[in-house]
């Protein structure tokens, strides 16, 4: 008896002096107790506390490990040898450890929610959201831990695409915790996202009035500002982020995509300062090859690259970017020694293999480029790049393959819009149209990572940003896709072909912008990688483009079908198919196809309006 006593009273004399911070006296208590009773298990948890307070994770893992073994039911040291574990990064075995305390005890709040986090970060958002259903049933636990649960059951709506209810339940989380910061920030996040930036720029302040001050915050704060149309604001925002986060990533890409839209000379000088500073990171020069290379300069881009890959050999996008850049500077065996790198580190992504296959059709090697092609489109068979280097490689090879891939009368369809509601003249409607989207069109030139030369192109997506001329045209653009899609059900069925295999009534938007080109512009030739069904929407035409019949504007303006933009095997290979733009006119056709347009002389622009579309039930 006496013993036991002894034992409790060192038990309660650790306890006090590890709350107290007296490390020493706590260590000197709780050792005492594990002379007498070495497997005395509260003893060995509180030792593991101490460990855990002083960074000895290891050690602390080791303690509760000891403590759990010997009393099995000891609920909180099994969320604690989760935290530890979690610390560590074995995150299946920290969330193992939650999943055993909240069997142990039901209504354990935050082991719910830790187990709720990891198996978001798991990839196992059902269970998530169990965890989280039963966490909100409790009736214990704060006011602020409810609101902690509330924000990442918002986070598993919005990553299933639920924008709408997710904003609903980060308002629910706001009034269990209003002066939450955060929450805030995850709110004008959503908002940016819903296309309301006037509301998300109130909740981006709102959140920094509350002491938030993290490059995040900034960052995101900076995509808002952009979206209202305010780029000089948004840089400012930008470079907060940096002087907080200097390594970045995307506040670095933006910063120097927005400098380069704005017309600064200068705009990779963040990028470089970032490269200097962290001479062995590969994120800056990685960031400055993408940019480089989309630019189409190769030789930078090449020189960015190689720097990227001998810092992080073991990344294969920085190994197959280098390959893309030397292909294109005519290197051709440094460039495919740098895409079988890339191969070798991630044999089961897609997007290595169509680069491999885009220079190797570069180098003249065609059988070797279709092989790449198609375990591409094997490996994603939704893959729009994949089909179009497929095709391509077919093409060069005279497979006639190519013909049941691109077929341009029946999968190239024109239609000339009538007038919305309340408009009975189509020219002036695009008038209105067009005056409604001049106010968009802000940058001094066009963004460098798209395929508009000697233009500009608008910010998000323009579907969603409720201007009442986009959605009227909208609403007549919805109803030519209908018809579009019921055209192909009358073609022969095959669910083989990546156009009519994934033929559906019930699709959805996915991107939509407006293009505006200056005399001299054009669209250089590409696929559009997140779409089925791709566009082109006419709102004004110069006169060298409308006018018909004259031979030195022949095809001026025009948009183009089959061309590519790589020369294959040292060979241009010329377009298949061409339409005449005119103002009303939408033009369809499938993702995956190439396309571009004819550079055109004039004093006036050429306005368009374009999208995308996938099938509803079908991947993104």
């Amino acid at each position: 008896m006496r013993l036991e006593h002894t034992l409790i009273r060192l038990l309660q004399e650790g306890q006090l002096a590890l709350q107290e911070g007296r490390h020493v006296a706590a260590e000197t208590a709780l050792a005492e107790v594990l002379k007498r009773d070495p497997g005395q298990p509260h003893a060995l948890q509180l030792l593991g506390q101490l460990a855990q307070v002083q960074g000895n994770l290891t050690d602390a893992e080791a303690l509760f490990e000891r403590a759990v073994r010997a009393k099995p039911t000891l609920t909180h040291a099994w969320s604690q040898l989760g935290s530890i574990r979690e610390d560590l990064g074995h995150l299946p075995a920290a969330e193992a450890c939650f999943r055993r305390a909240a069997e142990l005890k039901p209504d354990f709040v935050e082991a719910l929610y830790n187990r709720a986090r990891l198996l978001r970060q798991l990839a196992d958002p059902s269970e998530a959201a169990r965890c989280l259903a039963q966490a909100l049933r409790c009736q214990t636990g704060s006011a602020a831990l409810r609101a902690q649960i509330l924000q990442l059951q918002a986070l598993l709506l919005d990553d299933a695409g639920q924008l709408k209810p997710a904003l609903a339940t980060l308002d629910q989380a706001l009034q269990a915790a209003p002066q939450r910061a955060a929450l805030h920030h995850n709110r004008g996040v959503l908002l940016h996202r819903l296309a309301r930036p006037t509301e998300a720029l109130a909740a981006h302040d709102e959140a920094l009035r509350l002491g938030l001050d993290a490059a995040d915050a900034h960052y995101n704060r900076g995509n808002t500002l952009q979206s209202l149309g305010r780029p000089n604001d948004a840089l400012t925002a930008y470079r907060m982020a940096l002087a907080r986060e200097p390594q970045h990533g995307l506040a670095l890409f933006d910063t120097a995509r927005l400098r380069w839209r704005l017309g600064h000379a200068a705009f990779l000088s963040e990028l470089d300062a970032a490269a200097a500073a962290a001479p062995g990171s590969a994120l800056a020069p990685g960031i400055k090859g993408r940019l480089m290379l989309r630019a189409g300069r190769f030789a930078e881009a090449a020189e960015a690259y190689a720097q990227a890959a001998s810092s992080m050999d073991g990344a294969p996008g920085y190994h197959d970017g280098l390959g893309q850049a030397l292909a294109r500077l005519g290197r051709f065996d440094e460039a495919i020694a740098a895409h079988r790198r890339a191969v070798q580190l991630a044999p089961q992504q897609a997007a290595v293999h169509i680069s491999h296959a885009s220079s190797l059709l570069q180098a003249g090697d065609l059988i070797a480029a279709v092989a790449s092609a198609e375990l591409a489109v094997q490996l994603d068979p939704t893959d729009q790049q994949a089909w179009a280097f497929l095709g391509l490689a077919w093409r060069a090879t005279e497979d006639s393959r190519e013909a049941w891939l691109n077929d341009y009368t029946q999968q190239v369809q024109v239609f000339d819009l009538s007038p919305p509601p309340g408009w009975t003249d189509m020219a002036a409607f695009n008038s209105a149209l067009a005056a409604a989207l001049a106010p968009l069109h802000i940058d001094s030139q066009a963004p460098i990572d798209q395929t508009l030369r000697h233009g500009s192109q608008t910010e998000g997506n323009i579907f969603e940003q409720a201007h009442p001329m986009v959605i009227q045209i909208r609403l007549r653009i919805a109803a030519a896709v209908d018809d579009y899609i019921k055209h192909l059900d009358t073609l022969p069925a095959d669910p083989a072909h990546p156009l009519m295999g994934r033929s559906a009534p019930i699709w959805r938007f996915t991107d939509s912008w407006s293009s505006r080109l200056r005399s001299g512009g054009f669209h250089t030739h590409h696929v559009h990688s997140h779409g089925w069904i791709s566009s082109c929407y006419y709102v004004a035409l110069p006169p060298a483009i409308a006018r018909l019949g004259a031979q030195t504007n022949a095809q001026a303006g025009w948009i183009t079908f089959g061309t590519p933009d790589i020369v294959v095997s040292g060979r241009p290979m010329a377009s298949r198919h061409a339409v005449q733009p005119q103002v009303g006119r939408l033009v369809l056709f499938p993702s995956y196809m190439w396309h571009g347009t004819v550079p055109f002389e004039d004093t006036g622009t050429r306005l368009t309006l374009a999208f995308d579309v996938v099938p509803q039930s079908g991947p993104a």
